[in-house]
């Protein structure tokens, strides 16, 4: 008998619901939210990044449990399972929040299991390149293409990334198309920030430009006709055991585009603008290179004042305080 007051519509759709979370497994649930919502609204790149989460570590150990099966016990499980590869870890975790999630907001589920677990700690890593070793890792590039190691075109991609302190995926997003050679600029329609990116071109820039050969609409082209070189990282960890270089990522080249910016005395603001930053506050990390840069000029200063002093007087003046 149906409690006094209860909508029999909505009571009717509440108990089909039940019912399919009792058979709908986790990984069906997993190719109706990719179609529904991860492909027609996400960046390709994050579309890519979902399907390999799912292809490697959340559809072989859960993708049999039903929705309604599913708990906060399973998911902490796959968690300490990945312990090892901390950062992977929280990503899939956060992976599933959202598929599960999914399953909320269409009446599957009344709570997400996945939410408020702890994710582990991530230690982050930022390694600066020093001007010699920014040289080395010019000189791996060149020899790992003269070695048949990478391609002209990846090797295409390494060097704008060490020119432009662009992001891999820019990078890779780059069509001729794009290119202003006038101003000396690529106007990105989209980046990483969901809104438009401009890429300032140095000269350096400029002659990896035009020395790069067309074959298709992007710069960067990939190995099928029309399409965008699909692994940057790839490339630059065979290029950069040329120079010994092994603890850095294709990442670091655009910290250290930043470092050296900052040691010239470049304003965080203008690293920001330069390095497509949208939260000022993500500039921050590059705000000690700043203060040594600061450092340096004072120290140099400082040195050719007391030259001058000296020079004047014929020795150095104390500055006594009273």
């Amino acid at each position: 008998m149906r409690p006094c007051g209860v909508d029999p519509k909505a009571d009717r759709k509440a108990r089909q619901r039940a019912a399919a979370a009792q058979s709908i497994t986790i990984r069906e649930l997993s190719e109706r939210w990719m179609a529904e919502f991860v492909i027609p609204k996400l960046k390709p790149r994050t579309v890519a990044d979902y399907k390999e989460l799912l292809a490697l570590h959340i559809l072989p150990t859960l993708g049999n449990l039903t929705v309604a099966e599913i708990d906060r016990e399973h998911i902490e499980k796959r968690h300490v399972d990945m312990k090892k590869t901390p950062r992977r870890a929280n990503y899939t975790i956060a992976t599933i929040k959202v598929l599960l999630g999914f399953a909320v907001r269409h009446g599957l589920r009344a709570a997400n299991p996945a939410a408020n677990i702890a994710p582990y700690r991530e230690q982050k890593r930022e390694r600066f390149l020093s001007e010699q070793e920014i040289g080395a890792a010019a000189e791996a590039i060149t020899q790992a293409e003269s070695d048949g190691v990478i391609g002209p075109l990846a090797a295409t991609g390494l060097r704008l990334a060490l020119f432009t302190g662009a992001r891999s995926g820019e990078i890779t997003a780059i069509r001729w198309d794009h290119i202003d050679w006038e101003r000396r600029l690529i106007r990105l329609p989209d980046s990483k920030t969901n809104e438009p990116r401009t890429i300032h071109l140095s000269d350096a820039a400029i002659e990896v430009l035009r020395t790069t050969p067309h074959v298709g609409p992007f710069v960067v082209a990939g190995s099928r006709p029309g399409t965008a070189y699909k692994n940057l990282s790839r490339a630059w960890a065979r290029a950069r055991k040329y120079a010994g270089l092994s603890d850095v990522r294709l990442h670091d080249l655009r910290h250290s585009y930043a470092s050296l910016a900052a040691g010239r005395g470049v304003s965080l603001h203008m690293i920001g603008k330069l390095l497509g930053h949208k939260d000022p506050g993500t500039t921050q990390r590059y705000a000690h290179l700043a203060r040594d840069a600061v450092q340096a000029v004072n120290d140099e200063l400082g040195a050719a004042m007391q030259a001058a002093i000296k020079k004047s007087r014929g020795k150095v003046v104390r500055l006594q305080g009273k």
